[in-house]
């Protein structure tokens, strides 16, 4: 009996769960400004009514992406078949086909761009951006003139005439896609990327050609771009400088799935800035045969992260695209093919052949045909009919091409047609490779003992297939179909009478030793491979007959090969299980950031058939169990959901019959079935599984501990984690402990077994003491944890580098609570590090990983004063959540509350006010709702955002409506100090000092000395236990407590409040003058307006004011929108300074320098 995988639950990966409060540290003394003899009054001017938003009503693709519109409202229908049918039914006309760039306002670029050391452009006033990064791509100018070809090359080798870049046939028909392209390329997006995927032969280089024609005449710079192994060394090869004449680009990338995603992904990270710094519009135009497992990833990160529109088109069949019949197409390409020979059209045109077979559906296939009847007319030989037939008949044109160069009585080649034929199969598996790799194959392949005997053969090969890139050899044959057919129809067993000449017995042990005649596969290994895999899935005997072989007796080589590739084989149609078998037990018994996707849909297909095949109860949960696993694994949370519940149900089933064979297995599923419930965010129903789970191992413990300890401890970090989910963290703690003791025994005995375990559990120790409000205590068990996971990711990355970057995140949490920020901004810089990576290679399983770890890179980065920094993760986390929520609100709708709470305090920092507000009231109404269902996860969270509405009101001039968030956030609070005053005491301290401010705004200066009284009482003891943490906040409460004073008129009172904030405010400004100088400015300017109002200390006062003068200053310039405003008020007290000082000259003059800067009447 098997048992069923036990799932590791990570503990609460979120981390800062009630998110940053930033304004009440200033709010006090920010808000009111004046002399002793006038009211006081804001010193902000009122800003004018932006333009409303208003939603697009049409919505059409991707869900819910909508586009905004300011003013008048637009409908954006989209391109394509669907969207005209939508333009329709919208009530918009019909769209011209136009190929320029959509019109733009704002900078552009024109002159040259240099991919390499630098990236200059030139002919631009304005910023110019500077990249030190060595691309792994090339970038040419396309070229859209054709490649000549003479006819006595063409009759030599008749294929040449099919490749694109001689043109030899004109682009015709594709009507359909071309008016999509064309809507594509002419949209209002600033950088846009569409993917055209199609199977091989189906016209999509000459597509883009005919796009990048379209382009280039309506304006468009055009590149093509070329993706290089490995950084190309070497002054000439590390730059790539391409012209830009005007203010729109378009770049095509071929064999885009080929390219590792970092390298697509840099790509379009270097054009978006180019739009960003210069005004350029970009267009992406990727080709590839598939759309498969690469691309979600990429268009996720290039959608979530860097804001780039994408999209993809599948390109259809021709009889779905084109008016263009089969017979028109061939006639036409039969015509050109007969003109590039030199040869006479006859006088009835070139007979038709039977063109409705299925294999005759792509462009290449009739062209291919067309091309095989007009040489065979010209040899006086019978047109080959068939798919197969043409593609034989094109393949002994290339042996006889290569008979005629070896016995041509000028400069004959030395490799006999035998030999060519071989090395042409291996170019085609290997791909153009460098000269010294090409030796290599040759080598392994058994071709040359010598390097000279490998590069005298390798000059031949170069001689009849010369490569496009002067760099490299072992030009593959083309077009890749070609190619690929020439690999299937030289392997014995195709089953095709007729067209046997091509077959060699030799094939199979080519390939075998291309890719096994070495310790470990080489370099070329992930493209032959992928080839024979493309091959296989067009010419099953090549699939049976060499590639299931290859991996049954060498599967570490498919293993090797990478995710992408296993993951395409997994789809070969009627792929044999067996082949899949011995791939299983090679994949990672864990999690691997490559492999889990792969693994994920091996196990499907194994599972299936493994399902059919038996009725045994016990073997058929355990296969749902681990189909589940490798599902979750993959970030299919919802696929994998169904298993877990199988697999569940069948165990419960055998444990009431069989108790001792099945309760462990019971027990596992549940504790698994409760991870995948609360992965998809029904965290109460995840509960009781969770419970049972635990319940159930405490009694396997009694009977046999050395057995079940693990498992028990196991349980019981799940448990602590659904507790602390509902928001009942008070009984997560005891299983949290009880965990780590446990653990901490079992690591005692083996460590190499149960140290991961250990560091999972005290990561989650530190989270649950955190939520407790015991912070110094929460410190220990996260920093071990992070110690732990690096020493776990030395020895396997890819298992534990997920784990590292959890560990990493909540670390830098852990240091944040205890005030320690500098220390908090590397680990959370490096988790979002190592998150990005992960989601480059599995977005569905990281991208939510990755949201948190933004989200809290933006709060460390904002408390350390780089304000504008802050915005960039804050917003992208946003972006990310709200994706995530429209798919599953249930898991995602609390981060995308948290992440919207904390955009909203960072555009406040940033001045943007009324930008802030829209964030701060969604947060509120989505915690509303979540607190209906669950008041104890979600009470804490609903107060933090109330708070933070009441701010944001108030900054916009609404205090009356401020005063209602902020007396609820106040309320809310008390309720959970007496709970846990551990925990929420410096939030209702902080709440406090917030309702005092409103209050004092108000004119309710009364009301407003009880709540700051106590806030500043409250942050005292708060200091004393921990002062990094709190002594900002007992500056801020001070320096608000002297305003109130002051506003009652208990002056002499007022001043030593103020006195001890600037103080406190100094201090920290010296360790870190990016976050506080600010606020010292700030207090600066409060200490000489509580002086000018009791009239006292007035020297100290102009002191005082005028160093506050000289902060705001570079602020102001910085930072106009937030700044500007404060230094106009703080030049106003100093004009009251210099009045009570008795230099009213002075006085009057600052007045009416300042009036004439802002339009206002001067002060009488």
């Amino acid at each position: 009996m098997g048992s069923v995988p036990a799932v590791r639950s990570v503990g609460n990966r979120s981390s800062i769960r009630r998110s940053v409060v930033v304004w009440p540290r200033s709010v006090g003394c920010v808000a009111v400004c004046g002399s002793a003899r006038r009211p006081h009054r804001l010193c902000r001017r009122p800003r004018p009514r932006p333009h409303r938003r208003r939603r697009l009503l049409c919505r059409r693709r991707r869900g819910r992406r909508w586009r905004w519109a300011v003013g008048d409202a637009v409908i954006d229908c989209g391109s394509g078949a669907a969207g005209r049918r939508c333009r329709r039914r919208c009530g918009v006309g019909s769209v011209t086909r136009w190929w320029g760039p959509a019109a733009g306002g704002g900078q552009t670029v024109t002159g040259s761009v240099v991919f390499g050391d630098i990236v200059q452009i030139s002919g631009v006033g304005g910023d110019v951006t500077v990249s030190l990064d060595r691309p792994w791509y090339r970038v040419v100018p396309a070229d859209d003139a054709a490649v000549p070809l003479s006819v006595a090359r063409a009759r030599a080798q008749p294929s040449r005439l099919l490749l694109a870049r001689h043109q030899i046939v004109p682009f015709t028909g594709r009507e359909r896609t071309l008016d999509v392209l064309a809507a594509w390329v002419g949209g209002d997006a600033p950088v846009a990327v569409l993917l055209v995927h199609g199977a091989g032969g189906q016209g999509k280089t000459r597509l883009a050609a005919q796009v990048t024609v379209q382009c280039a005449a309506a304006g468009w710079a055009v590149w093509q771009v070329t993706h290089l192994p490995v950084p190309v060394v070497g002054a000439a090869g590390v730059v790539s400088q391409v012209e830009l004449p005007g203010g729109a680009v378009l770049a095509v990338v071929d064999y885009a799935d080929r390219w590792p995603a970092s390298a697509l992904l840099a790509l379009l990270t270097q054009l978006r800035d180019l739009h960003a710094r210069a005004g350029t519009r970009v267009r992406v135009l990727m080709l590839a045969r598939s759309d498969g497992y690469w691309w979600p990833a990429l268009a996720d990160r290039a959608d979530g992260d860097l804001g780039v529109e994408v999209d993809q088109l599948a390109l259809a069949p021709l009889a779905a695209d084109s008016g263009d019949d089969r017979p028109g197409l061939f006639t036409t390409a039969a015509a050109r093919f007969a003109s590039a020979l030199g040869l006479q059209q006859p006088a009835g045109g070139w007979p038709v052949p039977e063109l409705t077979a299925d294999g005759f559906g792509q462009v290449l296939a009739v062209h291919m045909t067309a091309l095989a009847a007009v040489d065979a007319a010209w040899h006086g030989e019978a047109p080959p009919t068939g798919p197969g037939s043409v593609s034989a008949y094109l393949l002994r044109r290339e042996q006889a091409y290569w008979q005629h160069l070896h016995t041509r009585a000028e400069a004959p080649i030395g490799c006999p047609p035998e030999v060519m034929h071989r090395v042409v199969v291996a170019a085609t598996l290997t791909g153009a490779q460098p000269r010294p790799a090409a030796r290599q194959a040759l080598e392994r392949a058994g071709f040359a003992d010598t390097g000279a005997a490998a590069d005298r053969i390798i000059d031949d090969h170069t001689t009849c297939y010369p490569p496009a890139d002067t760099r490299t050899v072992f030009e593959p044959l083309h077009p890749d179909r070609l190619g690929e057919d020439l690999i299937a129809m030289s392997t014995p067993g195709h089953g095709h009478p007729g067209i046997t000449r091509l077959e060699r017995d030799w094939t199979s042990e080519l390939i075998t030793g291309l890719l096994t005649g070495g310790p470990r596969p080489p370099a070329w290994a992930a493209a032959a491979v992928t080839v024979l895999v493309e091959t296989g899935h067009r010419w099953p005997h090549l699939a049976t007959g060499v590639l299931y072989p290859l991996i049954r007796e060498h599967p570490q080589v498919a293993i090797a090969v990478g995710g992408s590739v296993l993951t395409r084989l997994a789809g070969i149609p009627g792929i044999d299980p067996t082949i899949l078998e011995a791939l299983e037990p090679l994949l990672p018994a864990n999690r691997h950031t490559d492999l889990d996707i792969a693994a994920a849909a091996i196990t499907s297909t194994l599972t299936r058939h493994r399902l059919v095949h038996t009725t045994d109860p016990a073997e058929q949960a355990r296969l749902h169990a681990t189909h589940a696993w490798r599902l979750a694994n993959a970030g299919l949370r919802e696929q994998a959901l169904t298993p877990a519940e199988e697999a569940t149900g069948i165990y419960r089933r055998l444990a009431e019959a069989n108790p001792d064979a099945y309760l462990p297995n019971l027990a596992a599923s549940l504790n698994n079935l409760g991870i995948r419930l609360s992965e998809l965010g029904r965290r109460q129903e995840a509960l009781g599984p969770s419970q049972e789970a635990a319940g159930l191992y405490r009694r396997l413990v009694e009977v046999n501990p050395d057995a079940y300890l693990p498992d028990l401890a196991m349980s019981l970090n799940n448990l602590g984690i659904r507790l602390s989910e509902l928001g009942r963290r008070q009984e997560a703690l005891a299983p949290a402990e009880e965990a780590v003791t446990i653990r901490r025994r079992l690591v005692e005995v083996n460590p190499d077994a149960y140290l991961p375990d250990l560091a999972m559990s005290l990561n989650n120790l530190g989270t649950v003491l955190s939520e407790l409000g015991r912070r110094q205590e929460a410190l220990g068990p996260s920093q071990e944890a992070a110690g732990l996971y690096r020493r776990l990711v030395e020895v396997n990355p890819d298992a534990y580098l997920p784990d590292l970057a959890m560990s990493l995140n909540n670390l830098g949490i852990r240091l944040f609570g205890l005030g320690r920020r500098q220390e908090a901004l590397a680990p959370a810089e490096e988790a979002v590090t190592i998150r990005r990576r992960l989601v480059e290679v599995n977005p569905d399983a990281y991208l939510p990983d990755l949201a948190m770890s933004l989200n809290n890179l933006g709060t460390v980065l904002s408390e350390l004063g780089r304000r504008q920094e802050a915005l960039g993760p804050s917003q992208e986390s946003v972006t990310i959540r709200r994706r995530l929520a429209e798919v599953n609100p249930d898991a995602y709708l609390p981060n995308l509350a948290m992440s919207l709470n904390n955009l909203g305090a960072f555009l406040s920092e940033l001045g943007r006010r009324q930008e802030a507000l829209a964030p701060a009231e969604e947060a509120v109404t989505i915690r509303r709702r979540l607190v209906e269902v669950n008041p104890d996860a979600y009470l804490p969270d609903l107060a933090m955002s109330l708070n933070n509405l009441g701010i944001r009101l108030s900054e916009l001039g609404r205090r009356q409506e401020a005063l209602g968030p902020s007396q609820e956030a106040v309320g809310l609070y008390r309720r959970l100090v007496e709970v846990n005053p551990d925990a929420y005491l410096p939030d209702l301290a902080m709440s406090l000092n917030n309702l005092g401010i409103w209050l004092l705004g108000l004119g309710r200066r009364q009301e407003a000395l009880g709540p700051s009284q106590e806030a500043v009482g409250l942050y005292r003891r708060l200091v004393e236990v921990n002062p990094d943490a709190y002594l900002p906040d007992l500056a801020m409460s001070l320096n608000n407590l002297g305003t109130v004073l002051s506003g009652l008129g208990r002056r002499q009172e007022a001043l030593a409040p103020a006195e001890e904030a600037t103080g406190i405010y100094r201090r920290l400004a010296e360790v870190n003058p990016d976050a506080y100088l600010p606020y010292l400015a700030m207090s600066l300017w409060a200490y000489a307006w509580v002086c000018v109002n009791v009239q006292a200390n007035l020297p100290q006062a102009l002191e005082s004011v005028a160093e506050a003068i000289g902060l705001y200053q570079p602020l102001a310039q910085q930072l106009p929108q937030l700044f500007a405003g404060r230094l106009l008020a703080a030049y106003r007290t100093l004009a009251d300074v210099l009045d009570g000082l008795g230099r009213a000259d002075e006085a009057t003059e600052l007045r009416r320098q300042l009036a004439e800067a802002t339009g206002d009447r001067p002060d009488s």
